[in-house]
């Protein structure tokens, strides 16, 4: 970009649909890499910097709230936060694991599949912390209801909750809804999931301590190109002229697939725990920021890098770009953090014994 003018530079992004400015492309290529980027690397400093995935704007308000206390067991950390309820008649604690998400942009430019996708991935939040997923519930706003717009999105919205909630088997035990014209071109899709686990049996996102050489692996859908730049997309403001572009950037929801997915890891789980196991590995699902995101999650958050080795991700699309491979958003996938001599079981287990 050295030789670029400010909107030579800016043409440049929008060519690729990178949401970047041009003074940030500029810093990510003199400052931080003292080269020009790959378009790879590019897409993956526009997800990571995103609101969504940074919090940059947002953060200095967000720490204002109380995050800590004597049975917060884990605060806004990790994938979902834990609070200790209760001890049973052995001294065990038993904790409540909850995630918060809000679904909005895809909700509105995609209402079933942004609302089924918002679900599937509070789901996978709280059940990769080692949880029993028990229960969903929701916060809705929406538009003047007596538009068909609003109409259209609202049907849309309540269609997709259920439509993935109900194939899990997870009850959705209340919610609320409001409709004001202030949410005519913006509904609020906000999605709570709550999980079960005994303390000691939590599974943390990151690895374990003394994990030279551990591996990583992949389980879950094929990679595709579905949600590709959804987390920028989720950061900015909407553009009805950008619409069809937008959709792009929605995931496309297979409940089906997470249910098997769930009851082949709870088993897993157990297994683990049986062996003594559940504390050498890690466990994360894969979000905003795809293989990206959760390797470097897994690996840098315990102070430890990674070699991701792409050519080795499972597609279900031939001929795609890199940076599709790194950074895509497709739904139901997990990665775990494992030492290499249980890496051979964890993959028996998902492609042999639950193929």
């Amino acid at each position: 970009f050295t030789d670029l003018s400010e909107n030579q530079v800016r043409d440049k992004l929008s060519e690729y649909n990178i949401p970047l400015t041009p003074d940030e492309a500029r810093k990510i290529q003199n400052e931080m890499l003292g080269r020009a980027p790959s378009l790879a690397e590019l897409v993956l400093f526009s997800i990571q910097g995103s609101e969504h995935c940074s919090y940059k704007s947002s953060r200095i308000h967000l720490k204002q709230f109380v995050t800590d206390g004597p049975d917060v067991v884990l605060g806004a950390k990790e994938d979902a936060g834990v609070v200790a309820v209760a001890i049973d008649n052995k001294g065990d604690r038993w904790c409540v694991v909850m995630s918060h998400e809000s679904h909005n942009h895809p909700s509105q430019i995609v209402p079933y599949e942004g609302a089924a996708t918002g679900v599937g991935g509070n789901v996978r939040d709280v059940m990769c912390m080692g949880a029993e997923v028990i229960a969903c519930t929701d916060s809705f706003r929406f538009g003047n209801i007596n538009t068909n717009k609003t109409k259209w999105v609202h049907e849309g919205v309540v269609a997709g909750i259920a439509g993935y909630g109900n194939p899990l088997g997870i009850p959705n035990i209340g919610g609320d809804i409001y409709y004001h014209n202030g949410y005519n071109e913006n509904c609020l899709v906000t999605l709570v999931t709550l999980g079960i686990v005994r303390e000691d049996d939590l599974i943390h996102s990151y690895a374990p301590k003394n994990a030279d050489n551990y591996d990583l692996i992949l389980v879950g859908k094929p990679t595709d190109n579905s949600g590709f730049g959804g987390a920028s997309f989720a950061s900015l403001e909407l553009q009805e002229e950008k619409k069809e572009q937008n959709r792009g950037a929605v995931q496309e929801p297979n409940a089906f697939l997470e249910r098997h997915l769930l009851k082949s890891t709870y088993v897993l789980f157990d297994k683990l725990k049986r062996d003594g196991l559940i504390d050498r590995v890690g466990f994360k699902d894969l979000g905003a920021g795809g293989v990206a995101c959760a390797s470097v999650e897994l690996a840098e958050t315990a102070g430890y890098g990674a070699e991701v080795w792409l050519d080795r991700v499972h597609t279900g699309m031939e001929n795609l770009h890199p940076s599709v491979y790194l950074c895509s958003e497709t739904q139901e996938r997990f990665m775990w953090v494992s030492p290499p001599e249980l890496t051979e079981m964890i993959i028996k287990h998902y492609n042999k014994t639950f193929d």
